[in-house]
Parts: structure tokens; sequence; C-alpha cells
């Protein structure tokens, strides 16, 4: 059986149709691309042409730019300290860097490291790949951990602003492929998701779940991907 270690070296690939993973049974797309391509995208579409195609296309490469600085500070801070006291978390704010970033970053990266703290949460594992033969899609997992003791697939997100309930629908989505995709490769089970998104106005939203409410769902979404796939 893979390790989870084993499981961060598998690649992914960026094509003009989407992302795909190179996994032992092929190439599996990115359970991102699957949704992307299944998604009611009336609202972006509406967003894109009241605020023009140049500024949209700025907006969405700040957003990028701004996930990926999170992300990189959240596992640099699981990768020093896999169950973070208080103290940790001090000690990593005044020596990663982090204070030299806009304040909007420090804030995003400060209110995620409180609420995993809060909930004392526990990191085994972070950014690995994990696929599912039965649904053939693939992805890349933020971190994996206990949270409140009980093992949780936790995502990490940002945004410019909070979110309606509503525009997070696909992040459950997301969250219940990679827990069910882990669930086919390991024995031991997560039963629960936690996604966490911080915005640039300070604000930060906390959703948990559980992957077996939003399977059906996911189910479609897959076969529909397959569908226009093959047309």
């Amino acid at each position: 059986m893979l390790t989870y270690n084993q499981c961060k070296d598998f690649k992914n690939i960026d094509q003009p149709s989407g992302r795909v993973y190179d996994v032992p049974a092929g190439f599996y797309p990115s359970v991102t691309t699957v949704l992307k391509a299944t998604a009611n995208m009336s609202g972006i579409d509406a967003w894109k042409a009241r605020v023009g195609e140049e500024e949209a296309q700025r907006i969405l490469e700040a957003a990028s730019s701004r996930g990926t600085i999170l992300h990189k500070y959240l596992e640099d801070f699981f990768t020093e300290y896999s169950k973070p006291s208080i103290d940790d978390a001090r000690h990593f704010i005044k020596h990663s860097g982090l204070e030299q970033e806009p304040l909007f970053i420090q804030q995003m990266v400060k209110s995620i490291m409180k609420q995993l703290l809060i909930h004392k949460y526990e990191s085994i594992a972070q950014e690995f790949v994990v696929w599912d033969d039965e649904l053939k899609l693939a992805g890349r997992c933020d971190n994996l951990g206990y949270w409140m003791g009980k093992l949780t697939l936790v995502d990490f997100k940002t945004a410019r602003k909070e979110k309606p309930l509503a525009y997070v629908k696909d992040y459950f989505l997301q969250a219940t492929a990679y827990c069910k995709a882990h669930n086919s490769m390991f024995p031991e089970q997560i039963t629960r998701f936690a996604i966490l998104i911080a915005n640039e106005q300070g604000g930060f939203q906390l959703f948990t779940g559980t992957p077996k409410t939003y399977i059906p769902e996911l189910r479609y979404r897959v076969k529909k991907f397959y569908e226009q796939k093959k047309n």
C-alpha cells in the first residue's frame, strides 16, 4: 500500500483541456477540471461581461497568486509543526517572513492558523495526490489530520470577500471527491471535511460536512463530464 509521502510524488500535467494527473491507471482529469467543466457558468460569464475581460483576468490572476502564497505558508507551518501550539504559531509568524507580506495576506494566513489551533488540529499529511479508479479522477489534497480528534480532510481557500453558501457548493463536491478517493486507497476512512475560507477584507468562513451527503451529486457531475468529453 502506498504511503501519503509516496503520493506526494505523483505529477499533474496542465493541458489546454484542463489538468490531468499521471497515476498508476493512466491519466485522470483533476477534480477541479471536472467540476469547472460541468458547472453553471452563467454567473461567471455575467460577471466577466460586467467588469470586462481584462479586469476579470487581472482579478483571477491575483486570486491565483493569493492562493499560492497562502498555501505555501500553511504548508511550511505544518512541515515545521504537525501539532502546533499557540507559541509555535507565534514563532512561525515572526520567523517565516509572513510579517513582510501585504497586510491582507498576513490576516488571511493568521485567521486560518487561528481556527486550526482552536480546533486542536493535528496534521498527518499534506499536499498529496489521491485518485479514484471508479470515477476516474484525481486531485491533490491540501491537508489531512485530526480535527478535534476526528480524521478530517481540510481544504484551504481564499476569496476577495465573504462568499454566499450557494457559491461554495463545488468546494463541498471537491472535498467529497478527495475523501472518496482517499477512502478507496487507505484503510482509515475520512467521514468529515472542513473548508476554511479567508478573504481579503479580514473575514473568515468555516464550512464542515460529510462526504456521503454529496456523493450522488459528485457522481452526476462526473458522468456529465465524461458524456461531454465523448461528444
